[in-house]
């Protein structure tokens, strides 16, 4: 089978759907399809920069598209780089934010839809509209309708035969614009490559209960009260709960690391690493710990590394609750965080590993294409 995955961004480790296509590409061609890749804005340079529909099984080809093109410019060079490459399907890995600085892709699925004459869509939603939870401000309310408006409007002029999201919220939500979808859950861009590895280590360090913040922080988190539980697991069991924070985790990272420095814990800050480096890190870890609302974490990157090392994951996080419609039933492996309730997410946690999930989850996409109609 050969299929174009259409995203925002190529940019390697700047972009997670950008990355995500890349990996989902690279284990479809080991399964001997031809993937490709089109990032029809992408803001990481200022000319094209292409493989060729004839780089085949020597990379993925790719057509990146700057985002300072010409809407017009930029659908005509897809379209040629499309018509040469000859596939069957079409994946747009969706995003608003991807596609306009404010979410707001105005005409997508008309211009999309020109350039896929003749040929199947599949979409897959990673993000949907902003201010769904009952604690937004007015004001991301009012945005999310208008991306809410222009996102039907795409699904509507798309005609996708087939659209995955990664989480049961966005499948509600789709569905309440009357759009059936599918899950396809998500797997991690930092693969794990520290199975070899052992998890304990000699000495002192491996009585250390280690948790890990791996990426963006958001904010509003109740991190001094979670600090404060931590301390006092320490205190009872004799034991340092150390956090480590790795990647780019933003302005939020002093406020946790203060938080956890004025309980007397200890912290470490690695900054940017390696993905083979980042692997390790997860893996010598005991919890992982995420900031993402558990109702949409199913989007995370981040906590899907932590879960693909077998990490039990934590949600840290600020109020969030979604607007009619009922709260899902959190992920496997997946808990809330409660007041108090430290040790709970520590006793009885062992490690379980799924060795390849983007195999598993690339064969679940091929397999969900090749049961749609031809005629559908």
């Amino acid at each position: 089978m050969k299929i174009v995955f259409f995203c925002g961004s190529l940019e390697p480790g700047r972009d997670g759907v950008g990355d995500y296509v890349r990996r989902l590409a690279a284990e479809l061609s080991q399964q001997g399809h031809e993937p490709a890749a089109i990032a029809l804005s992408d803001h990481h340079l200022q000319q094209e920069i292409s493989t060729g529909p004839e780089a085949g099984a020597v990379a993925l080809p790719l057509l990146r598209l700057p985002a300072s093109w010409p809407m017009r410019r930029r659908l005509q060079r897809a379209q040629e780089w499309t018509d040469a490459f000859g596939p069957e399907w079409l994946s747009l890995q969706f995003v608003p934010f991807a596609f306009h600085p404010r979410g707001l892709a105005y005409n997508l699925g008309k211009h999309l839809a020109r350039l896929g004459r003749g040929r199947s869509w599949h979409l897959m939603v990673h993000e949907l509209w902003v201010g769904m939870d009952a604690e937004a401000p007015l004001k991301h309310r009012w945005w999310g309708k208008l991306q809410r408006y222009l996102i039907n409007a795409m699904i509507t002029d798309l005609r996708p035969k087939l659209i995955h999201t990664q989480t049961s919220l966005y499948q509600a939500q789709l569905a309440k614009l009357g759009f059936s979808s599918h899950l396809l859950p998500l797997f991690a861009n930092i693969p794990n490559t520290s199975l070899a590895r052992p998890v304990s280590v000699a000495g002192e360090e491996s009585r250390t209960v280690s948790l890990v913040i791996f990426g963006s922080i958001h904010a509003g988190a109740p991190v001094a009260q979670f600090a404060h539980d931590a301390a006092q697991y320490a205190r009872e069991n004799a034991v340092p709960v150390k956090l480590t924070m790795i990647g780019r985790c933003g302005k939020e990272q002093e406020t946790w690391a203060a938080s956890w420095r004025a309980v007397g814990l200890p912290v470490e800050i690695l900054g940017e690493q390696t993905p083979d480096f980042i692997s390790q890190v997860l893996w010598q870890s005991s919890l992982g710990v995420a900031t993402t609302p558990v109702d949409v974490i199913g989007k995370s990157g981040t906590a899907a590394a932590m879960l693909e090392h077998g990490l039990p994951v934590l949600c840290v996080a600020h109020p969030w609750f979604p607007i009619g419609i009922a709260p899902p039933t959190p992920p496997n492996r997946v808990s809330v965080y409660k007041e108090g309730n430290f040790a709970a997410y520590l006793v009885g946690k062992t490690r379980e590993l799924n060795p390849n999930p983007s195999a598993e989850i690339a064969r679940k996409l091929l397999d969900s294409l090749q049961a749609v109609p031809v005629s559908a």
